[in-house]
């Protein structure tokens, strides 16, 4: 793979070829490697390493873009000649100048040079805790253990020169029983050798045991305590929905600012510099990422601001932008919400009756707007009676408004724990007991 200094030399040369207008020149070498186990077995370890080039060129009022794939010596040169070819078939317009370079931009990035050097040995050695102990409980355990190595650099003829390599571990297993019930656990870190892979092992098999012969439950309304797991996906549709400026220029988004709409417990932030979230310093465009406190103790506070959205409202750039130019607008990619000062135990003790649901699955936007989704439980929804987690329960689809989940929070607990979304961003992710919840069948 090829380090900070040579992607930035590289695109450095590509800009000198520049005739005129101006460039944007992103390049990313990735080196992706996985591990993945079925059955208590091994059956698959693969490695890619990949390069991505995209050129964004802007000049007479037209943008093109150009994206090539592959490490050939002219790729650099295509890559220009696309982004050419599709700027002359544009129709002139308005278009986002690129942003000046900003001051920062040098703050934490995830790297941990055991990622970055894990073999496939390393990643076997840690598969074998979670087979062992599956094997030892007479449960068959799957799942898959990543590392990935990106380096990404962009250079503008604005003058923005900036790179920083990143690594990520990922480590997620299901397991399996006899009577058709199975559990789920995974952990995160830059630092392979941060991931709790015993208490992964301890988890998804005690989960897997105690979901064996679930019984139905009827739909209704029910008090519940979500896990990490749970948390993140409400957590990453509210970014998908409300948290950008663009949704809320377009009245599509939840967001009133200045109004309560949320517990006062919840406080939701973006934040690229905490190490809790795989940090890195700066979007898409190289604007160096702020933090932003979306939520502030239940009240619309702020949303996320890229170039177009920021000078539509004559702000400055959040940092936040995916690649320019897109229709989905800026993104929050480094979201958690505040721990409270509960232990999550504490929280379930506090149940009469209610479910406690490991994980949701499939889950959906029905409206946006209102920010309601639907899905179903899985691999481990238990029924909470007197204080403890009981039986297990078949699981059950629910409908519901996230937003107005998250204003009948009883309770959030102390701990919390770093999930990837669907999107790969990272979310930092505490229990919590909600007092209503929706499951419709």
């Amino acid at each position: 793979m090829s380090g900070d200094d040579e992607l930035l030399a590289m695109g450095d040369r590509a800009l000198a070829s520049l005739a005129r207008g101006e460039a944007e020149v992103v390049l990313a070498d990735q080196r992706s490697e996985l591990t993945r186990f079925a059955g208590n077995e091994i059956h698959q370890s693969v490695a890619e390493r990949s390069r991505y080039i995209r050129v964004r060129l802007i000049d007479d009022r037209r943008t093109g873009v150009g994206e090539v794939r592959g490490h050939s010596d002219d790729a650099i040169a295509r890559a220009f000649a696309a982004a050419e070819d599709s700027r002359r078939v544009t129709e002139g317009s308005d278009v986002s100048p690129l942003p000046a370079p900003t001051n920062g931009g040098n703050g934490p990035v995830a790297f941990s040079a055991a990622t970055e050097a894990a073999t496939p040995q390393d990643r076997a050695e840690r598969v074998a805790i979670i087979t062992e102990a599956a094997g030892a409980h007479g449960v068959q355990a799957y799942g898959a253990l990543s590392t990935t190595t990106t380096t990404t650099a962009i250079v503008t003829s604005a003058g923005i020169r900036k790179a920083a390599t990143s690594t990520q571990a990922s480590f997620v297993s299901v397991a399996r029983g006899g009577n058709d019930g199975a559990g789920y656990a995974s952990r995160h870190s830059p630092d392979i050798d941060a991931l709790d892979v015993g208490g992964l092992a301890a988890e998804v098999v005690d989960t897997c045991e105690r979901n064996q012969g679930a019984t139905v439950i009827g739909p209704g309304d029910y008090e519940v305590i979500l896990s990490p797991y749970a948390v993140t996906d409400l957590l990453e549709h509210l970014t998908w929905t409300g948290f950008s400026a663009l949704a809320v220029q377009e009245h599509r988004s939840f967001m009133h600012l200045g109004e309560q709409l949320m517990s006062e417990q919840i406080t939701i932030s973006d934040d690229a510099m905490t190490q809790e979230i795989f940090p890195f310093p700066f979007d898409a465009e190289g604007v160096s990422t702020q933090r932003v406190t979306m939520i502030d103790r239940g009240v619309c506070a702020a949303v996320v601001y890229d170039t177009p959205t920021a000078l539509h409202d004559g702000v400055a750039s959040t940092g936040h932008s995916l690649p320019q130019p897109n229709t989905w607008g800026p993104l929050a990619r480094h979201v958690a919400m505040d721990a409270g000062d509960t232990p999550w135990q504490e929280m379930v003790g506090s149940v009469s009756r209610g479910l406690y649901i490991t994980r949701f699955w499939y889950v959906r936007d029905v409206h946006p707007l209102r920010t309601v989704i639907t899905g179903m439980t899985r691999e481990g929804t238990f029924l909470i009676e007197n204080g403890s987690i009981g039986r297990p329960v078949k699981d059950l689809r629910f409908t519901q408004s996230i937003v107005e989940a998250l204003a009948n929070v009883v309770q959030v607990s102390r701990e919390r724990r770093l999930e990837l979304g669907e999107g790969e961003s990272g979310v930092l992710s505490p229990w919590l007991r909600i007092g209503r919840f929706s499951f419709t069948s």
